[in-house]
């Protein structure tokens, strides 16, 4: 297993920031899967916008790992960090994936990112933006550098202004700006939040299938706000462990799979 975690900026150039990057990734052993095939994982945890959630970072990506898939979480700009920089960071982490998925033994075109709460919005953004002209001004990136192949949104902010408003007026709501080219996508959320209600997830299920996007969605009825994996290994308390949402892990390895 390759682990290691490097700060954002020394692996792409010309980035300010103080955001890093966790790899958590098999390694070649010669065995049938090292066969440059697989998927790779950009982890994004939630938050708030105002730290790095642990529970949605770490087991996450053994998770992903265990389940063959190449995993990197990013530790990006939280508050007093304003909009874009969560934005540029999560862009410049995409295109150094893609840019290295030979040396990790994943296809450059099986870039997936998972975002969790916040860093659903992230991920959210991230899909839905991927054109966005900053990109090329800020970081000199091609749209086809940055666009991910698939999306993962795990109980995603999308429209609750107490965690958007304080990056700024800037800050966009993903589910209005869906293009008709959107990455298929998966999503999950609980009945039971109370935190970021589901309404957050079917609004944007609802923007995805008026653009005609692919999409999985999976609403379990009970648990609350960022359960993570809802396992024991990513659980704080009991209340964050449920055998049965725990099952949005598998269907999501599964769909993933299929992707490919």
């Amino acid at each position: 297993m390759v682990v290691w975690e490097r700060p954002l900026g020394e692996l792409c150039p010309g980035l300010e920031t103080k955001a890093a990057l966790s790899a958590c990734c098999r390694s070649r052993t010669g065995m049938l899967a090292d066969d440059g095939e697989r998927w790779a994982v950009l982890i994004l945890p939630g938050g708030g916008y105002a730290r790095i959630a642990p529970a949605e970072s770490e087991p996450v990506a053994l998770a992903f790992a265990a389940a063959g898939m190449q995993a990197f979480t990013l530790s990006y700009s939280v508050l007093p960090a304003r909009w874009p920089q969560p934005f540029l960071e999560g862009a410049a982490a995409l295109a150094w994936l893609r840019a290295h998925g030979q040396d990790f033994g994943f296809r450059p075109d099986r870039v997936a990112v998972c975002g969790f709460s916040a860093g659903g919005h992230l991920a959210g953004c991230l899909s839905c933006r991927w054109r966005d002209p900053l990109l090329k001004e800020r970081l000199g990136l091609a749209s086809e550098q940055v666009r991910p192949d698939a999306a993962i949104l795990c109980y995603p902010v999308v429209h609750e202004e107490r965690y958007l408003s304080p990056l700024g007026p800037e800050t966009p709501r993903p589910d209005r700006c869906v293009p008709e080219d959107h990455p298929p996508a998966f999503l999950w959320a609980t009945g039971a939040d109370g935190t970021v209600p589901p309404e957050n997830t079917l609004a944007y299920a609802r923007a995805l299938g008026e653009r005609g996007v692919p999409f999985e969605l999976h609403l379990f009825q009970d648990g609350p706000h960022a359960m993570g994996l809802a396992d024991r290994e990513s659980a704080r308390d009991q209340a964050h462990y449920d055998a049965h949402a725990a099952a949005w892990h598998g269907l999501c390895v599964d769909w993933l799979r299929r992707r490919g």
